[in-house]
Parts: structure tokens; sequence; C-alpha cells
């Protein structure tokens, strides 16, 4: 019996020695190295897009939201305690400001729609035409453009508030940059893309809004206006780069003039080396453009001269700043008035709820008096 265990016993060995040799373990250089060629894996499931729902669009017969930020205060706590502390309380909105603002627009029925769909560019015996039209909306939806000035991140803005400018992550998605550091939830145009991709159906047909830039301090936080400099044509290519990547996503860009100055007030020759600067510097970074967002809010329309500049330049659409509501329609032009939202909005409308409750987005901590 003794004999029967032991030669059972002898022959389990045996078995499991000659598995084991057969089932992964090979070695090389004392190392074990396990073989996985036959071991049977999970299959990956890819998770289905998102397909939005085919709605009835319909005429929006009521008047055009147009409303506009700032670049975003990224570091309240700095630009709040600077020297600057009043502009940047006045004229800005924080980042987790804009976010909530995002989202109140959203629950309040408002849906991106995209400015291009809003007028027509025609010409009759040689003379051009421009006239407006109702956007498409899904009923119960009210149209909204958004718009964004001074997105080159000026010295100042950099130094107190905002991102440094916005680049190309290693994914191909658009990025913001500050002392090497990528973000995607402290800039305008980074926060509305990763908005978009949560509540896909707050754009129409892929819309986004409009950047409205400057020249005298480059482009996107690119330095563009060092002419001179040996890192010219380096810092050109990545713009460049930087707006086509933009537009892909949807985005329009305007001229906001060269150097932002009053173009109401200044002289002719001054209005014309800001118009030529832009032309020659600006445009050629961004592409073209038929949009025109007045610095100050200040328009020419009552100049005539200098709008028959602009117009000649190949701009249709002019911006000023009021209501948010306004649309006027010229004999070849049209123009809208826009609604900066700010602190000043948020004071204004603190006890008085105007497109959206301040008191929902609104970061009092931030903005507590010192």
């Amino acid at each position: 019996m003794t004999g029967i265990i032991k030669k059972s016993f002898i022959a389990v060995v045996f078995l499991l020695a000659f598995f084991t040799a057969i089932s992964c373990i090979r070695t090389k250089d004392s190392v074990a190295v396990i073989d996985t060629a036959e071991l049977v894996t999970e299959p990956v499931v890819e998770e289905p897009e998102q397909v939005l729902p085919v709605l009835e669009m319909f005429p929006y017969e009521g008047r055009v939201l147009n409303i506009f930020f700032h670049p975003l205060v990224a570091r309240p706590e700095v630009a709040f305690n600077s020297r600057l502390r009043t502009h940047f309380m006045e004229w800005y909105v924080t980042a987790g400001e804009y976010q909530k603002i995002l989202y109140e627009l959203y629950l309040n029925d408002y849906v991106l729609v995209d400015i291009k769909e809003l007028y027509d560019v025609s010409y009759t015996d040689g003379r051009k035409n421009v006239h407006g039209k109702k956007p498409m909306v899904p009923e119960g939806k009210k149209p909204l453009i958004i718009s964004i000035d001074d997105l080159s991140y000026h010295t100042n803005v950099r130094q107190y508030a905002s991102v440094h400018k916005l680049v190309i992550d290693d994914d191909g998605q658009i990025a913001a940059w500050t002392d090497g550091e990528l973000s995607y939830d402290l800039d305008v145009v980074t926060y509305m893309e990763e908005f978009v991709k949560k509540y896909p159906d707050f754009s129409l047909r892929g819309a986004r809004g409009i950047i409205a830039l400057t020249g005298y301090e480059g482009v996107l936080g690119y330095q563009t206006h060092l002419l001179d400099s040996p890192d010219y044509e380096e810092e050109k290519e990545k713009a460049m780069a930087v707006a086509e990547k933009i537009k892909e996503l949807g985005w329009h860009f305007a001229s906001h003039s060269w150097g932002h100055p009053d173009l109401s007030v200044v002289s002719m020759e001054r209005f014309l080396r800001d118009t030529n600067r832009w032309d020659s510097e600006v445009r050629p970074i961004l592409g073209d453009t038929d949009l025109f967002i007045y610095p100050f809010g200040e328009g020419v329309e009552e100049q005539a001269e200098k709008h028959a500049v602009l117009r000649n330049r190949g701009f249709n659409v002019f911006f000023d700043v009021g209501s948010g509501f306004g649309y006027h329609e010229g004999r070849n032009y049209i123009y809208f008035d826009r609604r900066s939202i700010d602190g000043v909005f948020f004071r204004t409308y603190r006890n008085q709820p105007f497109l959206f409750d301040i008191s929902k987005v609104v970061d009092s901590q931030a903005r507590r008096p010192l």
C-alpha cells in the first residue's frame, strides 16, 4: 500500500512539473518571463459616441443675445490682491464664475449659434449687400453669441491674472499654458471645449464664439509684435498653428484694431496706420475675417470716411457695446451691440436678476473687500 501511495505521489509531482513547464514560465538570464501569447484578454468595449436627437428647427423671431468676456482671471488670489485689483474686479470674471455662467445660460435655454448664420453677403452689379438672417433654433431655445476681447494675454493680465498662452497638446487638443503647466478649465476657449463635450446640445451645429484680437502685444500669447526678434518666425508659426486649430473647433476671429485706440476720436492718419498694421501683422496669422469689434465699443458708423475704410478692407459685421440685444442693418453692413459680463455687470444686476442669477455665479469669497 505504501508503494502505491509513493508511486501516486511521484506521478502527481511529475504532472505538476509537466504542466508548469508548458504553461508559461520560461527563463532567460535567470529571470522568469511570462509568455502571454496564449492569454485570453477581455475585448475592449469603446464607449458609443453621444448622438443628439434630431430636433425640428424654427426661425427665431426674438432678439439675439450677444455677450462678451475678457480673458479669465485664473488666479483670483493674485489678481484681486495686486496693484490692478480694481481693474480686474471691474472688467473681468474668474474661471470659476465663467464656468457657472455657462451652466446658468444653458439651464436658461440659451444655445450657441454661429455668427455666420446671422447674415448673408451678396453682390448686385458689383455692389455689396449685407442682410441679416433669423437663426434657426429648436423650439423653446434662445440664440446666443459669445465673444472674447483681447485674448492676447497682455503683460499685466498675464502677470497677475490669466493663463499665458494657448497651445496644442500632445493629443492635438487646444490647451492653456502657464509656466510650463497645461490646463483646460482656466481659459475661455479651453473651458468652452470642455463644456460642449459635457453638454453638446449647448452648441448648435458646432457653433463656438468670436475671438477679438489686437496686435500690439502679439496674438494668443505669442510675441508676434516683435518683428525684428530672432524668434519672430517661430512665434508666428506657432501662433498660426494654434489659430488654425481654434478655427477648426468652430471659433471665428475678429479684428479689435491693432493698438486698441478709441477709433472714433483718433486722427485719420492714426486710424489708417492702425488699420494697416492689423492687416499686415495680424491678418496673416489669423486668416481673413469680415468681423470687426470696436475697441471700447466706440463705433465709427457716423464717420463716413473711416467706416468706408473698414468696409473696403472686407469688414461686413461690426460690434459695439450696449444692451446685448441691439441690431442695425445698414446699406452694406450690419452691426450688433454686445453686453459685457464682468464685475460691473455683477454689481448692476445683483438685486434684479438678468440673464442669470448673480448670486449663483459670483465668487463672493474671491471678491470680498480687502
